[in-house]
């Protein structure tokens, strides 16, 4: 301020605030991702980017996450930070343990103690203003002090160990390591997460958002094509290799030629998630089981109970078979498939890794070749032996891989039973692990959860708030806001996008074969960028192909599940059922006159079996507005 001595009325003019995402009934677009500060794993309703901004730093991937789909068109969102731990001091008194609420690396030196052990008495202190946020206060509780900024478990006896800090000088918790037999774990922010790492974040996030109402799902920095050790060959992962990934025995450090997915086992110890990874020396082992003993086990494991490279928390022992494969794209599409059969419909939208660079030749082997395939004896079209795709055009999940063992010996992919069968698949199993036994609907139809979600394959130009100059980032979260407040009678396809460029050009012809396998691409025409096409991952014999699809059926189930929640708690009256007919009849109607779907047919049902349990069901069979994607001109010439 010029004016630094004389009274008055000063002006601080501050911009940026009128980005403002007003809190609506828009679709919810959920960004989970990496930050530096701020609430961990809890949902967080931005009011206005610049105030979430504020609250969770600039740092990682949750912000930058946040702009790209705000900028995109994106009107509700909701933040999920992931990643970030707390703070641990164990053994105090012999037998407390005090873990900060917050997560970050500072966690440890934001709070003091004192531990008088005479009379077993904690004091936990804000350092900052030392303000007394716990205070068991054993010889009077009802004088006792938790601001729920730690938690305290565990028991005490009085008298049995030593004083940690004083009552005139608490020590932080960082300090009191070692001090009266106590031990410490730093807190971490959580930014340099390796790909397992990522993986068991992204998995208790979505434990513990089983239940929330969003429609968009986006996790940031993860992706379809993630190496895992079943998508290489045994040469890479054997021990002469460069890799030597069978002896790893700590998470690698992010970003390493190391840093892959292997397979996993999981199991819940009190409400705790627990992971052991194993990198298998035989990625394409006949026997799971025998592999796994010839390893001695697993590479990295938990810290609880009586865990092992060979046995779980509780001494079970481990065998191959226990543990799976794992993917990003596979867990998105889960979720959000479990979610919409059990709470709400959702979507998810993630990426692909990029090319090594965007020099012409680096693009072209990003995109790639397709495999040769032929139909066999069944009629399925399945990839040649030693003929699998490159790039893009060869993931397994979007193309399909056939098994070569003869040469590389790199593991086969199998859907429905058939090894290689082209166009791969993403299908639900009857575990939720994508290697386990893929599962049918009534009718006889896989269970096709590629329609959950959208891959993009795309990495534009973008400048906001979230960094200082422009940068070059995968389309997800743009794709996901963008699509987010579109009418769900209206497809992305052919839209335009604003405020980002392309920094490389794919020609028509790699871009019809990206489309044909399902991904979703940008390009650029004379009116500006757009989407190349809007396909879902789902399976060329998926009624569900079209995200356009996918959005109407949506309108229609949220619809008549927000018609049908009164009745639930209800008698089943006849009365009643034909209520709840007419009052699902009046959503349909509606998407009818919006030009959301065409034609409809339902019908209330409830046998005398399923009145008895409280239970009806709606059959409905919708005719979805097809979206308009090629329009053929038929030019004639007459000669008068």
């Amino acid at each position: 301020m010029a004016i630094n001595n004389l009274p008055g009325i000063f002006e601080n003019v501050l911009d940026g605030k009128l980005t403002l995402v007003p809190v609506n009934d828009a679709p919810t677009v959920l960004i989970l991702g990496t930050a530096s500060k701020g609430v961990s794993e809890t949902l967080f309703r931005v009011d206005r980017p610049s105030d979430a901004a504020k609250s969770f730093g600039k740092d990682g991937t949750l912000i930058r996450g946040m702009y790209e789909a705000s900028i995109a068109g994106a009107l509700n969102m909701r933040l999920f930070r992931i990643g970030a731990t707390a703070a641990v001091l164990d053994g105090v008194g012999a037998g407390l343990t005090i873990t900060t609420v917050s997560k970050d690396d500072s966690s440890g030196t934001d709070y003091t103690l004192f531990w008088d052990d005479s009379v077993g008495r904690l004091y936990v202190y804000r350092a900052d203003d030392d303000t007394l946020v716990y205070d068991n206060s054993p010889s009077d509780p009802s004088s006792a002090v938790d601001l729920q900024e730690v938690t305290v478990d565990g028991d005490f006896d009085a008298g049995s160990s030593a004083d940690i800090g004083t009552s005139g000088t608490p020590i932080t918790l960082e300090d009191a390591d070692g001090v009266a037999g106590a031990t410490y774990t730093a807190g971490t922010d959580g930014l340099t997460l390796s790909r397992m790492e990522m993986y068991e974040k992204l998995d208790t996030a979505y434990t513990l958002l089983d239940s929330v109402d969003v429609d968009v799902v986006v996790p940031m920095d993860v992706y379809l094509d993630d190496l895992n050790i079943m998508d290489m060959s045994q040469t890479t992962v054997s021990g002469v290799s460069a890799l030597n990934l069978n002896s790893l025995s700590d998470y690698p450090i992010a970003g390493s030629d190391t840093d892959v997915l292997g397979k996993l086992y999981t199991e819940e110890v009190e409400g705790v998630n627990y992971y052991w990874w194993w990198f298998p020396s035989q990625p394409n082992a006949t026997s799971a089981n025998a592999c796994f003993n010839a390893d001695a086990g697993c590479n990295i494991f938990p810290v609880v109970g009586t865990a092992s490279a060979t046995t779980t928390a509780d001494g079970t022992v481990l065998t191959g078979d226990d543990f799976h494969e794992v993917n990003f794209a596979y867990q998105l599409a889960n979720f959000c498939y479990t979610s919409s059969r059990d709470n709400t419909e959702m979507v998810g939208s993630v990426g692909v890794l990029p090319p090594n660079s965007f020099a012409l030749k680096d693009v072209s082997n990003w995109v790639g070749q397709l495999p040769t395939a032929s139909e066999d004896s069944n009629g399925d079209l399945v990839i040649g032996v030693g003929t699998n795709g490159t790039g893009l055009l060869g993931n397994k999940f979007m193309v399909g891989r056939r098994g070569d063992a003869a040469t590389s010996g790199t593991p086969g992919f199998t859907i429905d039973g058939v090894d290689g069968l082209f166009n791969g698949g993403l299908i639900a199993t009857d575990t939720g692990w994508l290697d386990d036994t893929q599962q049918k609907d009534d009718n006889d139809h896989l269970i096709d959860v590629g329609k959950y979600i959208s891959v993009v394959a795309s990495y534009p130009i973008l400048s906001n708030p979230s960094r200082t100059q422009a940068y070059t980032a995968n389309g997800a979260a743009s794709y996901a806001g963008f699509f987010s407040v579109l009418p769900p009678e209206s497809a992305p396809t052919n839209k335009l996008l604003r405020q980002l460029r392309l920094p490389f050009r794919v020609n028509i012809n790699k871009l019809d074969l990206l489309a044909g396998q399902r991904y979703t691409t940008f390009h650029a025409k004379t009116r500006g960028i757009v989407v190349s096409d809007a396909p879902t991952a789902a399976r060329p014999d998926s009624d569900y192909q079209r995200l356009s699809t996918v959005r109407q059926v949506k309108a229609c189930v949220d619809g008549i599940r927000r018609v049908s929640e009164p009745f639930l708690g209800e008698g089943l009256s006849g009365a009643r059922l034909a209520a709840l007919d007419t009052a699902i009849d009046g959503v349909l109607k509606s998407l009818v006159r919006q030009g959301v779907i065409v034609r409809y047919d339902s019908q209330v049902t409830s046998t005398p079996a399923q009145r008895s349990v409280g239970q009806a069901t709606v059959e409905l069979i919708l005719v979805p507005a097809f979206e308009l994607r090629q329009l053929t001109v038929v030019v004639s010439l007459a000669a008068s």
